[in-house]
This record gives structure tokens, sequence and C-alpha cells, in this order.
């Protein structure tokens, strides 16, 4: 007889096998249907996560759109100024110009134009930089001074300066130049050192000449013969792009460029700190650009431009005390531009040689700031005394008055004056422009005078250095 238990599971086997294989087909299809839905999870966050870079990418390229338009807006609203320099085409800097156009750049990179010293500063610096360097020259003023020794009489003693230049013009037979009167005057030889590269190195000095001066204005021109000029050097050097002051604004970026401490053209930069500085150089009061960017001796007469390239300023005088740092001053170059038009129109000068001086037999003195204030007295310098039957007698001159010009020439200062008399030979006939008392005023008058030989007793004058007042040029 068979046990019933056993008879029971026999027929529960079967049921059990297909319970089993039940459960394993449903655990594979739920995991089957789980791999499926996150497959699809995953293709529709793809396609978001695409269709979103893709409008990103184009607001990107709208707005890159939009500053570079802005950058446009302000390379052309910087070309305000007038070209000067009627040379050639291919060589003057417009004003639109790309100053990186000749900059090597790496591929990729993008300049920042227009002014805007940001992360790629240095390669704006260096476009306008290399575009305007040839136009800056180094000058070199050797003189002659005669310096008394008490009990030991006279000595004359040798003296070096150096300035800096801009040229900014070139008639048919000279290279015209512009500078400080204080990087000229007094000098007995102006040389003058180009920027440029030359299969000889004596080729880039030139000696130049006076064209002309404004002690007034602090301002000159010199002229270097285009005969003195090799043609690989003439070739590559050119006039510099005048801008206008007028248009400037503080905070935009200055860079001046100078014959630094004499050692050649050097760089700095910087920003406008402030316009219409009014300050006192040499005892002459005007307005000035004010620069954070570095004025050192020797800067005097060299560029100060805008990030465009252009003049804005001719460097002049610096700040020069105790705790004073980046208070550099630049004559602003539309005050500077009609005295320039005006000494590029006169006649080319050189010092006249001793024994040929010319003779007006007159001593004259200085008139201080504070006389000439409290009596009304015009600037220019006191006539101390006339010599009895000298050109000047002969002229008409008398004792009191005041010269203001010689030959069209401002005289604000004795030195100025005695300086310009060393121009003239004896023979020539020049007016000399005075101012004579009358009842409590002055009357403008006009002599003409000829130089006389000078006598031989005469030992010539000596030179006095007046004091700047805190205020020094920079040379």
């Amino acid at each position: 007889m068979k046990d019933d238990r056993n008879q029971k599971n026999d027929k529960n086997t079967p049921l059990l096998v297909l319970v089993f294989f039940l459960t394993l087909g449903i655990i594979a299809g739920g995991i089957y249907f789980v791999s499926e839905l996150t497959g699809h999870l995953n293709e529709i966050q793809t396609v978001f996560l695409q269709e979103t870079s893709d409008t990103e990418g184009v607001t990107d390229t709208a707005g890159a759109g939009e500053n570079n338009a802005d950058t446009d807006t302000d390379m052309e609203s910087a070309g305000t100024g007038t070209d000067m320099t009627g040379m050639s085409a291919d060589t003057d800097i417009s004003a639109d110009m790309d100053v990186s156009a000749d900059t090597d750049t790496p591929s990729g990179t993008e300049t920042t134009q227009g002014g805007s010293f940001g992360q790629d500063e240095t390669l704006d610096i260096v476009g306008v930089v290399k575009k305007t360097m040839p136009s800056v020259v180094a000058i070199t003023n050797l003189s002659v001074q005669e310096v008394s020794y008490m009990y030991r009489g006279t000595a004359e003693i040798e003296s070096e300066s150096s300035g800096t230049g801009i040229i900014i013009d070139k008639n048919d037979t000279e290279l015209l130049i512009a500078t400080n009167y204080h990087v000229v005057e007094g000098a007995d030889t102006l040389t003058v050192c180009f920027w440029a590269e030359s299969s000889d190195e004596e080729d880039l000095l030139a000696e130049a000449s006076l064209k002309g001066i404004s002690e007034s204005a602090d301002l000159a021109v010199i002229a270097v013969s285009l005969d003195e000029i090799s043609d690989e050097v003439l070739e590559q050097v050119y006039a510099a792009t005048l801008g206008s002051s007028a248009a400037l604004t503080i905070g935009e970026p200055a860079i001046a460029i100078g014959n630094a401490l004499g050692y050649g053209q050097s760089v700095t930069y910087g920003i406008i700190s402030a316009l219409n500085r009014s300050i006192e150089v040499d005892g002459v009061t005007g307005n000035y650009i004010q620069t954070d960017a570095a004025i050192n001796a020797g800067n005097s007469g060299g560029a100060l431009l805008n990030a465009s390239g252009e003049v804005i300023g001719i460097n002049s005088a610096k700040v020069a005390a105790s705790g004073v740092e980046g208070m550099g001053y630049a004559i602003p170059i539309d005050d500077a531009r009609p005295v320039l038009d005006e000494l590029m129109d006169r006649e080319t000068r050189k010092r006249a040689d001793e024994e040929e001086r010319g003779y007006l037999g007159i001593d004259t003195q200085d008139i201080s700031a504070e006389t000439r204030e409290l009596y009304d007295i015009p600037n220019g310098v006191y006539v101390s005394r006339v010599e009895s039957g000298s050109p000047a007698e002969d002229a008409g001159m008398k004792q009191g008055d005041i010269i203001s010009a010689l030959d069209g020439i401002s005289v604000l200062t004795e030195d100025g004056f005695l300086n310009l008399l060393e121009y003239y030979s004896a023979g020539e006939t020049v007016d000399i422009e005075i101012y004579r008392a009358n009842k409590g005023s002055y009357t403008a008058m006009t002599l003409s005078a000829t130089f006389s030989e000078q006598p031989e007793e005469e030992s010539g004058s000596q030179r006095m250095t007046p004091p700047f007042g805190g205020m020094t040029p920079s040379w």
C-alpha cells in the first residue's frame, strides 16, 4: 500500500516547477523593461542638453557682435585729428587704422581695439608704438656756458643735455621736428638720432638747425636737411599724426614716448589724469594735460599719444618733489598746433660764429613776476642801459623800454633774449617790438635796428639758470 503523502508530493512537483519558471520570467521581463526605460530617458536628456547648448551659442555670438560694434564706434570717434604731415600716403598713420595689423598675434587670440586696455592691452600698445616710434627722435643739446668763479674770473664749460622731438612735416629740403624750447635753449650744436634700422649707425645721426622758437609757449621747431639723411633712413621715418586734445576724456589711455635719461626712445603708459591743469613752468603759466604715464628727464618734447597712435600732447614737465609720483604734464596739441604752424614758416637759422655775431649795445634784465603784477608791466625784458652811438640808440631805443619781440619772435626772459641774439650776424636788420611807458601806461612800438660788429672789448654775457619753483622741465 502506497504512502498518500508521497503521492501528493508527486502531484505538486510540476506545479512548483511552473511557478518557479513564471517567477523567473517576470523578473527577467522587469529587468528588460527598466533597462529600456533608462535608455529612452538618456536619449531625451541628451537632446535637451544639445538644444540648450545651441541656444546659448547663438546668444554669445550675438553679444560678441554687439561688442565688436561698440569697438568700431570707439575707433571712429577717436579719429578726430587733422593730419599735418604732408608726406607720402603709404607712411602716414590714419586715425581709423588697425593698429595691430603689423603685430604678430597668436592664432585664435582676439585683440581689443579702440583704446580698450583690457586683458590683451600689451598687443594694443605694441601696435601703437610700432606705428609711432619712427616719428619720434632723440635730441642732444651741446652748449658752452660761461661760469663765473669768485676771485678767479670766468671759465667756459661744455654742457650736454637730452630731449626728444616729434617729426611733424617735411618740405622740399628739410624734415621738420617739433620739441620744447627748453630742449634747444642755448644750444651750440643740436644732434638728432632717428629711430630706424641702418647698415651704418652713423647714418642715424644728423645735425639740426633752429627753425623757430617760442619761449612763452615753450615750443620750438628744428630742421634737418634732407641731404644730411641717408635714403635708407629717410624711407623709414615719417611725420606723426596729430590728434585733438579737445576730444580727450579723463581716464582714457595715454602712451608716452621719449628719450628718457638720454638712453634713447622708451615707452611708458597710463591714463589721462586731468585736463586744463594750470601750472607754472620756468616762470610761464599755461594749461596742461596731466598724466600718470611716467615722464622722466629727457622726455621733454616727446609724444603723448592716445590709443589710436595720434599725438595729443607734447610732454614738457613733471613734478619733482619728495613724495610725488605719477604727475607728468604735456602741452595740449590743440594749443601747440597754431604755434608750430607759425614756427615752421620761419627762416631756418644757424648760430652765428662768435666773431660774426651782431651787436645792439644795450644792457637788459628780467622783471620779477611780483614787479610786473604790481606795476602792470607787459611781458618782456627791461632795457636798463642804452649805449651812446649804438645800433639800439640809432633805432630810437631808450632806457626803460620793455623788449617783447625780436624779429617776430617773442621775448620773455633775458636769458632767452641773449640766446636769440646769437643767431644774428653784423649787418642784419631786424624789427624790435617794444613797450614804452607813457603817463602810467605802456605804448606798443616797433623799431628797426641794424646790428653792428662786436666791439673788441665785448666779452659776451654771462648766462644764469633761473629757478623753476618746484616745476622742472623734464630734460
